[in-house]
C-alpha cells in the first residue's frame, strides 16, 4: 500500500531538487546547438554543448554524474555529494557488432556512447529539441497516389 511516509524515505528528494535547479540553471544559459544535420535541415545539441556546462553546473551544486553500462541498460547516474542520494537515467542497450575489423568496431561502439550519452544528458537537464519526426513534411509517392479519392 502506498503511503506518503515510505514515498518520502525512498525519493531522493536532495537529490531531486537540485537536479532541478540543474535543469533551470541550464536552460537559463541560452546555450546554442552547435550541431546541424544537413539531409534533414535541423539543429541539435552536441555533447560539446552540454557536457561543459553541465560539469559547471554539477560543480556549484555539488553533485556528481557517472555514465556506465550494467545489465544491458546505459546509465547516468547522478550522486548528491552532500546528502548521499543518488539516481540514474537509463536507456536499454546491447551488444552492437560491426563486423570488420577491431578498428571499426571501436569506432561504432564510441560512436554508440556518444549518442547515448547525449540523450541521458538530455534526460538528466531535460533539454528539449524539435520534434524531427512530427515537423518533417511526409513524403508522398507519385506512383501511390489515387486517381480517384474514395469518398
Amino acid at each position: 500500500m502506498f503511503t506518503e511516509n515510505i514515498y518520502k524515505d525512498d525519493m531522493p528528494v536532495h537529490l531531486l531538487s537540485k537536479i532541478m535547479q540543474a535543469r533551470k540553471m541550464f536552460k537559463d544559459k541560452g546555450i546554442t546547438k552547435s550541431g546541424y544535420n544537413h539531409f534533414q535541415n535541423f539543429a541539435y545539441y552536441e555533447l560539446k554543448d552540454i557536457i561543459p556546462e553541465a560539469i559547471e553546473i554539477c560543480i556549484e551544486l555539488k553533485i556528481a554524474t557517472l555514465f556506465t553500462y550494467e545489465n544491458n541498460y546505459y546509465k547516468l547516474k547522478v550522486y548528491d555529494l552532500e546528502n548521499k542520494e543518488q539516481t540514474e537515467f537509463c536507456m536499454p542497450g546491447r551488444e552492437y557488432n560491426n563486423d570488420g575489423n577491431i578498428n571499426n568496431q571501436l569506432q561504432n561502439l564510441g560512436k554508440i556512447q556518444t549518442y547515448i550519452r547525449r540523450y541521458l544528458y538530455m534526460q538528466f537537464l531535460d533539454i528539449t529539441e524539435n520534434d524531427v519526426v512530427d515537423a518533417s513534411k511526409p513524403k508522398t509517392d507519385k506512383h501511390n497516389k489515387l486517381k480517384h479519392p474514395i469518398r
